[in-house]
């Protein structure tokens, strides 16, 4: 779970150098949208004969419904299995299967909403896993994969968050139309193959990840404890039961209703030709029909504070500090990146510096001011381990003591100054690789609506004051306000 937050929390912070280096950018991205809506941005890079590619849709976990959580990932799962296209040598007689399994799949949730036996729920599984091997016959396995790979792709991959899901790869330059046609098809035309065979997979991966693991249980414990409802109650992988009971008819209306062009962001970044690359992008995704997007997701009633909560699992000890927080477009959220800044990030940062270096009362520290989203209003997180032979109280404790002294000093001009070379330093290493750029545009486009915002971040930072740090911590970071969760050893 750790893993995902640290990598999504790198991926938020794409911070952005100097005045200079904010202007190129703005004066390299180059906007094309087509008719249906879908938005594009391309930036020409001549340092390699290659692209990076990424799309992504503005949809997550945040847009679920009760019941229905984990639907949105399902989708990264079957992107890869091709479409009526790619993936098959008889997509007219795969077909005929195809919607049996369906058929049989909605019958057995069916049949179990109605308390039927076992005997009778694995009778029909049985029949839908006779149905996969007779599939299989006219089924090229992996071709996704294997066609991009003999083609150069480097770092296919997709991923799924509470914000939005992308699917992405790098591929020399002049591989740019079957990149174009391949990623079309797996995320326009997915045909459900194997649904219920990755549906069985993702619960798998919820078992490894999350119940059996202390800090993906952690994770949904602090979701549970920090919201009383709506979509940022559950992880993105969502609840076991919801998993087991997805049919395709659910990823059929999942798909209709999010995966149209105006709720999604393509970008290429590398050495391409910008007249060949719009009518390769116009070919080939330009006859997609748009429809009306649906809702924006709401955060739900409001959110809770001031609480403790406690469980036990076998594993070393741990605990977590959270405070709600805005997001963008409030302003309020880059005083939060300074914050952030201040008490965790870097070897100099208050935590680590005085409770992991100095007094070695720390094994780990976390950090992120966007848990476990972006798109509303989420949760500034200080996820702690403490070093064996101190209690989890006395080392709360000294964090929260830390976190006080924000509302009560000021900080001075030398740790403000930190921030910003941390946030230079930052943007120079994520602009230099042409995955990295892409993948920030294509996030801030998606969840925030204007990539530009990522190219005026550092004036942001730049102007955030001592004193808003001050106001912002007595706002929102009061004794008050905190949520403590604590995983005890049984």
């Amino acid at each position: 779970m750790r893993r995902y937050l640290v990598a999504a929390l790198i991926l938020a912070s794409f911070c952005f150098s100097n005045k200079a280096l904010a202007f190129d950018l703005s004066g390299k991205v180059i906007e094309y949208r087509l008719p249906n809506g879908m938005k594009w941005l391309i930036v020409k890079r001549k340092d390699a004969p290659v692209f990076s590619g990424v799309i992504m849709v503005k949809v997550g976990g945040a847009d679920e419904i009760a019941g229905k959580t984990g639907i949105a990932h399902m989708f990264e799962h079957m992107a890869f299995k091709g479409s009526s296209k790619i993936g098959t040598r008889n997509y007219e007689k795969e077909a005929l299967i195809l919607a049996q399994i369906e058929q049989l799949g909605q019958e057995r949730e069916n049949l179990k909403s109605r308390g039927a036996s076992k005997l009778d729920l694995d009778a029909i599984t049985a029949q839908m896993r006779e149905l996969e091997k007779g599939a299989d016959e006219f089924r090229i396995k992996n071709e996704v994969w294997e066609v991009l790979a003999l083609n150069g792709a480097t770092g296919t991959n997709a991923y799924t968050g509470k914000d939005l899901t992308a699917y992405f790869t790098s591929m020399p330059s002049n591989r740019l139309d079957l990149w174009a046609r391949i990623f079309s098809q797996m995320i326009f035309e997915p045909c459900f193959r194997e649904f219920y065979i990755e549906r069985d997979v993702v619960a798998d991966e919820r078992r490894s990840f999350t119940e059996n693991n202390p800090d993906g249980e952690m994770g949904e414990v602090i979701l549970e404890t920090a919201f009383k409802d709506g979509p940022y109650r559950w992880s993105t992988i969502g609840f076991m039961d919801d998993i087991q009971s997805l049919t395709i008819a659910d990823a059929r209306k999942f798909h209709a209703k999010h995966y149209i062009p105006s709720n999604m962001v393509g970008v290429i970044v590398g050495d391409v030709n910008l007249g060949r690359t719009k009518r390769i992008i116009r070919k080939v995704f330009g006859h997609y029909p748009d429809r009306p997007v649906s809702e924006s997701p709401s955060l739900g009633s409001t959110p809770i504070q001031n609480v403790i909560k406690r469980f036990h699992f076998d594993a070393e000890p741990s605990f977590a500090l959270a405070y709600h927080k805005p997001t963008l477009p409030n302003q309020k959220e880059y005083v939060f990146d300074v914050i952030t800044n201040i008490l965790c990030n870097g070897r100099s940062s208050r935590i680590r510096k005085k409770l992991m270096y100095d007094r070695k009362m720390i094994q780990n520290l976390y950090c992120s001011d966007g848990y476990p989203g972006s798109r509303l209003d989420n949760l500034l997180i200080l996820w702690i381990d403490p070093m064996e032979g101190y209690s989890m109280q006395t080392v709360l404790d000294a964090v929260v003591s830390e976190v006080d002294t924000l509302s009560a000093i000021l900080p001075d001009s030398h740790e403000l100054a930190r921030v910003q070379n941390q946030t230079n330093a930052s943007v120079m290493f994520a602009l230099d690789e042409n995955m990295s750029l892409a993948q920030a545009l294509g996030r801030f486009q998606t969840v925030f609506g204007d990539w530009r915002i990522l190219a005026d971040y550092t004036q942001n930072i730049s102007a955030v004051t001592a004193e808003d740090v001050l106001d912002v911590a007595r706002e929102y970071l009061g004794r008050g306000k905190r949520i403590v969760v604590e995983r005890l050893k049984k």
